[in-house]
């Protein structure tokens, strides 16, 4: 599952090497022919929204068209419910247009400004996009630290956002993922200037060497307050990338990082790396783990869907149901049916009749 659900992410990547969209769609529906013969499609499915969640927020589509292609057989195959997140999901990227388009408005006026073609730049001194994504329709892990120090000259564009933000939809909270944040920087301290997207958190370390040379750990954990572990990850990504000099082998608290004065690359726009490759086996075990969970929650629907309508039912018709209604999406086994059956009666959903039923609760 995971394999396909890669295979599909290079096919819908801008550096898809396809020639043409014809030969994009005709790729992708070979991969749906795959996809159909799956017994376990909510695998794919779990791998699919991270890669195109992935593709969305660094602006990596190679088109919405595309995207939305693929979507809509998916949803030919295994129906809205298998689908809706990733729908809500390219709806939460053109709502996020408009919202960005309506800040800018907001922003010519709260800032007094009398000229009607300003910039986001001009207004408030950086280009500044904002996506607003439903938690719940987005496989986003929350920040493993909640101490970080916004670097100064983002805190104004923020603040001036959650103002926008809170008077349009009042009572909505806003919860800043700036692991999934990026920022272009550009590098004026060497023989040529370099433009760098990157991480906000590898941002954040890097602006601390605009008044120092060298800086040890301790001194950049005090400088953005960033979990160590966190931290450590992102120094070593920036001395891979060899924006910074250190050793990497043992970091402690008193290890020394400095900038690279000698740092040379033939591309002068590039990207570095939002996460280590190392990372990719833990995001499979994860998706797993998560798969594993969605799959007793949907159990637990389908048993209760079947028993609201049958009212009662003996425990082989309602295995067999069961796995009728689930085969679409995946192939439960009759183990982890019974252990829903189980947990629906512990919550006093169903009741066991004599004669070997199950009868439902109103």
């Amino acid at each position: 599952m995971f394999y396909l659900a890669h295979y599909c992410d290079s096919l819908l990547r801008k550096s898809s090497k396809a020639a043409s969209d014809s030969e994009i769609e005709e790729k992708l529906l070979s991969s749906i022919t795959i996809f159909k013969y799956l017994d376990d499609k909510d695998y794919f499915q779990r791998f699919y929204q991270k890669m195109l969640a992935r593709r969305l927020i660094n602006q990596q589509s190679i088109s919405i068209d595309a995207e939305e292609f693929m979507v809509t057989k998916l949803k030919q195959i295994c129906g809205y419910e298998f689908t809706g997140k990733l729908a809500r999901m390219f709806q939460d990227i053109k709502v996020s247009d408009d919202l960005n388009n309506e800040f800018l408005e907001y922003l010519k006026s709260e800032l007094s400004s009398t000229t009607h073609n300003q910039t986001m730049t001009s207004l408030i001194g950086l280009d500044f996009n904002i996506y607003v994504l439903q938690a719940n329709s987005w496989p986003v892990s929350q920040p493993t630290t909640n101490t970080f120090i916004l670097p100064h000259l983002l805190e104004k564009p923020l603040h001036l956002f959650e103002a926008f933000y809170g008077k349009k939809y009042s009572g909505r909270k806003l919860c800043w993922m700036y692991n999934l944040s990026n920022a272009e920087i550009r590098m004026t301290h060497l023989d040529r200037s370099y433009f760098v997207t990157m991480g906000t958190y590898q941002m954040a370390i890097l602006l601390q060497f605009n008044d120092h040379q060298q800086l040890t750990i301790s001194e950049i954990e005090e400088a953005t307050k960033l979990n160590i572990k966190e931290l450590e990850k992102q120094v070593i990504s920036l001395i891979d990338a060899k924006f910074l000099l250190g050793d990497t082998s043992n970091l402690a608290s008193n290890s020394v990082a400095s900038i690279n004065f000698d740092y040379k690359n033939k591309r002068t726009k590039f990207k570095v790396p939002l996460l280590p490759p190392k990372e990719a086996s833990h995001d499979s075990e994860s998706s797993q783990k998560a798969v594993e969970e969605d799959r007793k929650f949907y159990l637990q629907a389908v048993i209760v869907r079947i028993m609201k309508a049958r009212k009662k039912l003996k425990h082989n018709s309602l295995i067999e149901e069961v796995i009728t209604q689930s085969k679409q999406r995946f192939l439960p086994s009759i183990h982890i049916i019974k252990k829903c059956i189980e947990i629906l009666i512990d919550k006093q959903y169903l009741e066991r009749t004599s004669n070997d039923e199950y009868s439902y609760i109103a």
